[in-house]
Parts: C-alpha cells; structure tokens; sequence
C-alpha cells in the first residue's frame, strides 16, 4: 500500500520523459539492447519522438551520429518512458546502421508516411569478416549491425500511445526536456546546420568543441 504523501501527488498520464535522459544502449558486439548494465535482449519496436544527427569523437576521428528518441511499443524494456539510443556507420562510413535507418525513413517518406507515424523495428544483423590487429596479424571477427523495417499501427492500443508522442511532439517544453546532459559534453548536434558548417565541424583536429562562428547556429 502507498503512503499517503505519495498517493496524493499528481499522476503522469502521458509518457515519462525522465530528468536523466536513460540511454538505450544498441551492443553492436552482443547484438542486445542494454540499459546500463541490464541486459534487455534483441526484440524491440518503437515509435520515434525525435531524430538528431550529431557529430561525435569516435577512435581518433569524427564520425557521423543519429540520435533516436523513442517510445517502446513492444519488447523487454518497460513502457510508458521516453528512452534515446545511438546509430553510427562503419569506419568507411559507406554501410551500416545509421545509413539502413535512413534508407528506410526515404522508403517511408516516399510512400506518403512521416516516420513518426509508424512502428519502427530493429534488428541485430550479424556480420564477420577477417581484420588486421594492432600486431599485423589477421584474424576473424564478427559484429552486429541494425536493419531497420516499419510497419502502420494496427492496435488501438498503439493508436493511443501515439496519441501520446504528438501531445510530446507538439509541446515545445516537452520537447526541450529531450536533452543529455552528458552526449551535449562528447557530441554536437548539427540539426539545421549548412554542409559547409558541417564539414568545418567533420574537419577539425582538436577535441570536439563548437566553433565560436557556429555557435549561435546550433542553438
């Protein structure tokens, strides 16, 4: 039974957007869903809220980012909260999770959806080729990358939990609370950024900072 106190504060009746943004880590080694350490294993599908691309310090370089701020609509992890995760591609930036994301955002577009409609299905695609070790040696490995399918809503439920992501999506204060404190430390989101802009931020060689010229841009 509840104390008293607490049954007499307000209720939440929408989705929970948590004042420490929970990172739903995507184990591309593992190929499972994690939550710091709770293993959440590989079924999940999502409503997207929010999608970001940003720019990140990865192995001595910058590498290209998406940002996924999502509802789950069935899986492991519990319900009811906002959670983001990360997509990147591989070294060579030519394939991989954030470009099979966007292959199936382009689908969805051309074929009259706005990807916020739909229900959003990842799955871990496990790949092995031979690589070369720090030593010279070659050697095997195998890793996971994510392939995107979506799909309309066919629930009622789900109908209702969409509902819910555009009284989020069309409140610009909830919208604000989208933020991590500490990806805005290690990462720069470039949403309305130019090429031009982009490519300074892609090329600089020091440790990742906004330029003072783009500051105001990215705010």
């Amino acid at each position: 039974m509840r104390n008293k106190f607490f049954e007499s504060t307000p209720k939440n009746t929408g989705l929970v957007i948590p004042e420490m943004a929970v990172f739903y880590r995507n184990d591309c080694k593992e190929g499972k869903w994690m939550i710091g350490e709770s293993d959440y294993r590989s079924k999940l599908e999502f409503f997207v809220i929010h999608f970001s691309r940003r720019v990140s310090e990865y192995m001595d370089g910058r590498i290209a980012q998406g940002q996924i701020w999502f509802t789950p609509v069935a899986g492991d992890v519990p319900k009811g909260i906002v959670y983001y995760t990360l997509i990147k591609n591989s070294s060579s930036g030519r394939s991989g999770s954030l470009k099979n994301f966007g292959y199936q955002v382009a689908i969805a577009q051309s074929q009259g959806f706005d990807p916020r409609e739909l229900v959003w299905i990842p799955k871990f695609i496990k790949k092995s080729a031979a690589i070369t070790n720090e030593a010279g040696i070659t050697e095997s490995a195998s890793w996971y990358v994510i392939d995107w399918t979506w799909r309309e809503c066919k629930q009622e439920e789900e109908e209702k939990l969409l509902d819910n992501c555009v009284a989020i999506i069309q409140n610009p204060a909830q919208m604000e609370m989208l933020f991590d404190m500490d990806l805005e430390a290690t990462s720069i989101c470039v949403d309305g950024m130019s090429q031009k802009e982009i490519l300074t931020i892609l090329n600089l060689t020091s440790k990742i900072t906004l330029p003072p010229a783009l500051s105001e841009t990215n705010r």
